[in-house]
């Protein structure tokens, strides 16, 4: 005869209710080791992109064979998409906490102090590493349209932090550009926050967090660069050489390092294989050589500001909206640099050096214009990394507007200087 439990309900046999157990606890050991092979993936999808990860060694980090790991993800797809969700539902945890402060300012405000925070603690081994999203490019068919899908819902969800009475009349396109620059500024943080300590990081944020909302430029500061003819020493002595750059670059910018395969960039230029391999020796040159064309171009807008006869403040503009103008040129864009992580070490060493010799030129920039009274007084060093991001995201600024609504690239150099807050 069966029991009843004190509701009058049969209580269910014992046997049923190990079974429960037993399937809730064989549920958690399922998902338990699928977030260690995510876990695990991260650091091999950021370092060798989406064609370069291998399954056997994501299982070799966590002592699996690699049937372990198609057990859990059948296709590498499948894994590269997980872990790009996990960086989306990452972000989505940190706006769930930044949507609660009151106004536009401080929500901006508390989400850069939480992503910079959350950096922190990966860097203490206390949290997973932040999926880049550079790999999205190469994933193809539905993989890429989930992961697309998905990230239009987090970068909706980031815009929506401008939000506010007082820019209430601002298009859409224009906060568009505002939350492209600022996951942008978020996203290149990784790279040059390692170069400090750790418990500097609160005043990293604050500095970022200064910058994204007041701008660089002081209130009243003039905004009338001069117009610059950018080119690199390389394009005046072998135009055709750089045309086979420009067209490479835009594959890898589309495609990714390893997705921009030699098929792919000699098609797009009507060549063979034979006339790739007239100008290199092998792709891993192209790119490296791709590089050097897009810092050369940087260098010639530094270049050529230094010798006008004006002030410091307006030089700095000057050159930065050359590059917006460039990024958005027949002759553009730059490479990005979210392909570097997946090149050789070989190059990357070559590539950091230029970038950082960039970078230190725009920091000596920054400190002149303070000097000149243009801009605020700002720490040159991360106003320079935040000053190189917004550069290098800048080729996509027409995704965000169509080209019969597009402004001006000077206007777009004023929302970085003026701040991303103002309307």
């Amino acid at each position: 005869m069966k029991t009843r439990t004190s509701s009058g309900a049969p209580d269910a046999p014992p046997d049923a209710a190990a079974d429960d157990r037993s399937a809730v606890s064989g549920a958690a050991r399922f998902e338990r080791r699928r977030s260690d092979i995510i876990a695990a993936a991260i650091p091999v999808l950021n370092g060798h992109g989406f064609k370069g990860m291998r399954l056997t060694d994501v299982a070799e980090l966590i002592g699996l064979r690699s049937t372990g790991v198609t057990y859990y993800f059948p296709r590498k797809e499948e894994l590269a998409v997980a872990c790009l969700e996990s960086g989306m539902a990452i972000i989505h945890e940190l706006l769930e906490v930044a949507e609660k402060e009151a106004d536009a300012v401080s929500r901006v405000s508390r989400f850069i102090e939480l992503f910079v925070a959350r950096d922190a603690a990966v860097r203490r081994g206390e949290a997973t590493p932040l999926a880049s999203f550079g790999p999205l490019s190469a994933l193809e068919g539905p993989h890429r349209a989930q992961v697309v899908e998905g990230y239009g819902v987090m970068f909706r969800r980031v815009r929506a932090l401008f939000k506010s009475p007082a820019n209430a009349g601002a298009g859409s396109g224009a906060w568009s550009i505002r939350t492209l620059i600022l996951l942008e500024q978020l996203y290149w943080s990784n790279a040059w926050l390692g170069d400090h300590d750790l418990d500097e990081f609160p005043r990293l944020a604050r500095c970022m967090t200064d910058l994204v909302v007041n701008g660089l430029a002081r209130p009243g500061s003039d905004f009338s660069p001069v117009e610059l003819r950018l080119f690199t020493r390389a394009v005046e002595a072998d135009a055709s050489k750089d045309s086979f750059l420009l067209a490479a670059t835009r594959q890898i910018n589309a495609h990714g390092y390893r997705g921009a395969s030699i098929d792919r960039i000699s098609a797009s230029l009507n060549m063979t294989k034979g006339a790739f391999y007239h100008y290199n020796d092998a792709k891993d040159d192209l790119v490296a050589a791709c590089f050097r064309r897009s810092f050369g171009i940087v260098r010639e807008a530094q270049r050529q500001v230094r010798e006008q006869d004006m002030g410091d403040w307006r030089k700095l503009v000057t050159a930065v909206a050359a590059l917006f103008r460039f990024q958005l040129s027949p002759d553009g864009p730059l490479l990005r640099t979210s392909v570097l992580s997946s090149m050789p070490k070989e190059h990357q060493v070559e590539i950091v050096k230029l970038s950082y010799k960039v970078g230190r030129t725009f920091a000596s920039m920054i400190a002149d214009a303070i000097a000149d009274g243009g801009a605020r007084p700002v720490d040159p060093t991360i106003a320079s990394h935040m000053l190189s991001a917004a550069v290098n995201v800048a080729s996509e600024f027409s995704i965000m507007r169509p080209a019969s609504d597009a402004a001006d690239p000077a206007i777009y150099a004023q929302v970085l200087m003026r701040g991303l807050i103002r309307p």
